[in-house]
């Protein structure tokens, strides 16, 4: 009992018997997987109505809050809120500053009623508004991590969705020596043009200007040399810091784990400097105007990666995507790997928590097989 076929329709059907009551019916396709998971679909309801009626059910739009209100003092939260909002059809516009309505749930509808259907009817929609796949993807993640959630907390969930499976850009974004060059000059602080005198006679708001580029280009350096996630760094205290060892102990929030990163010359320069000029009792490396740790500011670095011309659109269709500050992350591990350090020994600076996220990095290691076929080919020539 399961799926059947029957000589009058190209459709399969789902039939099975739970507590004495038989179910029968079309899934409504001649595809056998999909209609696999319509057959799973139907029983999970059918045996949610028989043994876990008692189970407490809670709307999408009430599951939605209340998952976005439990990640309000988490980074990024903004980004969920917003992709709540979009999920039950209102979205905003940020050349009209408005919010505008576009396709969504039903808020109303019961979380247990979501189906795979709900899920693939989201995505189409949001084909047909023009949406890539990587911003498709976020919404889906949202939904499906909104489920797994109030399954935890006891809410009665559709435990048999499929989730689609969305492919984003699998080309890998890093910044080749002359790109890096070109940021990191662009970002290096430099006498302002029309100071003719020393630095001890710069006006206030001069100092404050000065001091900003100094703060992005050693982020910037950080970031290429290290390894780090932007949060990590920007929350790194200098107790992490060990100026005679020249290590760094990275603590990743996002995985749960931390490990010790020796310094280049070039970090330890900027961290030596930075501890010499850092004022009584700062707990952060890189603070903020108010003494905390460094937000999320990057209008500076962003501007700087145009002017370098890394994001010209030729550049982009060439490269595969735009320049973005996890880039840096992207460099640092591709430039380690080139050099042919094992993907083992990049996973574990890196701190990936499953060591599959490392393989996007496995076509830049040295191809030794194409070397030793080049010197056969070569060899042949010659006789």
């Amino acid at each position: 009992m399961g799926l059947q076929s029957r000589p009058n329709t190209i459709n399969w059907y789902y039939c099975f018997q739970l507590k004495g009551t038989r179910y029968f019916g079309s899934t409504g396709t001649p595809n056998k997987t999909i209609a696999a998971q319509v057959e799973r679909e139907v029983r999970t309801k059918a045996h949610a109505s028989s043994y876990l009626s008692a189970a407490e059910e809670i709307s999408l739009g009430d599951a939605l809050n209340r998952y976005s209100q439990s990640r309000k003092s988490k980074r990024g939260w903004k980004g969920i809120e917003s992709l709540r909002r979009k999920l039950v059809g209102v979205s905003y516009d940020n050349r009209q500053h408005e919010s505008i309505s576009c396709f969504g749930l039903n808020p109303s509808q019961k979380l247990h009623d979501l189906t795979t259907r709900t899920a693939e009817r989201l995505v189409a929609a949001r084909r047909s508004e023009g949406l890539s796949e990587a911003s498709i993807k976020h919404e889906i993640g949202l939904l499906r991590a909104t489920s797994n959630e109030m399954r935890r907390l006891g809410y009665r969930t559709n435990a048999d969705v499929a989730w689609p499976r969305l492919k984003t850009n699998s080309r890998l974004r890093y910044l080749d020596p002359i790109e890096e060059m070109r940021l990191v000059i662009e970002l290096k602080p430099t006498t302002l043009k029309n100071a003719s005198t020393s630095s001890q006679a710069w006006s206030a708001h001069q100092r404050e200007i000065h001091a900003m580029s100094q703060d992005n280009y050693d982020l910037v350096v950080f970031l290429l040399d290290t390894g780090c996630r932007y949060s990590e760094a920007t929350t790194m205290s200098w107790t992490s810091v060990d100026l005679v060892l020249k290590t760094v102990n990275v603590f990743r929030s996002k995985v749960q784990n931390e490990g010790f990163i020796h310094m280049t010359d070039r970090l330890f320069d900027v961290l030596a400097r930075r501890f010499s000029d850092r004022r009584p009792n700062q707990k952060y490396i890189f603070e903020s105007k108010v003494g905390g740790h460094r937000g999320y500011a990057t209008n500076a670095i962003r501007k700087a990666i145009v002017r370098a011309g890394l994001n010209d659109p030729d550049v982009v269709r060439t490269k595969g995507g735009k320049v973005t500050l996890h880039t840096l992350r992207h460099t640092f591990a591709s430039k380690l790997v080139r050099e042919g350090l094992s993907l083992y020994d990049v996973s574990s600076l890196l701190g990936h928590s499953d060591s599959k996220m490392t393989q996007r990095y496995a076509h830049l290691a040295p191809n030794h097989a194409s070397m030793r076929a080049v010197a056969v080919l070569n060899r042949l020539g010659e006789s």
